[in-house]
């Protein structure tokens, strides 16, 4: 560690982030939805993309927003380093900003832009516009 954590407090961390990363399946065992039956074919409800965010920033299915950090996003390093030097560690930090908010910051592109949607498609269990950001 760099000191502001002690080892003890870092692992205690670490556990919590898991712990609560596996949560969301936890809930979804309870609700009685089986993804053995329909492993192939699971279909999300059918909401407005804004109303998707809404939900997910809300936090109802208990997603730790706050506790996954945009490096686990998998982005190219340009662009983690753009939403970095933004202050923008987390994707509730993410989510919380608007296209015009990110495309004030100091070299960001609409590639960035792009990248971090389809990162966000393939992750999260949303339907993105698919006008946002594109070439």
């Amino acid at each position: 560690t760099n000191g502001s954590l002690t080892p003890k407090e870092a692992l205690y961390e670490a556990s919590r982030n898991l712990i609560d990363l596996f949560l969301p399946f936890l809930h979804t065992e309870e609700e009685g939805t089986s993804f053995e039956e329909n492993k192939n074919r699971f279909t999300p409800p059918l909401l407005t993309f804004q109303k998707r965010f809404t939900n997910l920033k809300k936090n109802k299915k208990g997603i730790p927003l706050n506790c996954i950090f945009i490096d686990q996003l998998e982005l190219p390093s340009r662009t983690y380093n753009c939403l970095k030097r933004a202050n923008i560690h987390t994707l509730l930090d993410l989510l919380s900003k608007t296209e015009e908010d990110l495309m004030r910051i100091d070299s960001f592109h609409m590639e960035d832009g792009k990248r971090i949607w389809d990162t966000l498609e393939k992750h999260l269990p949303i339907d993105l516009p698919k006008n946002k950001f594109s070439l």
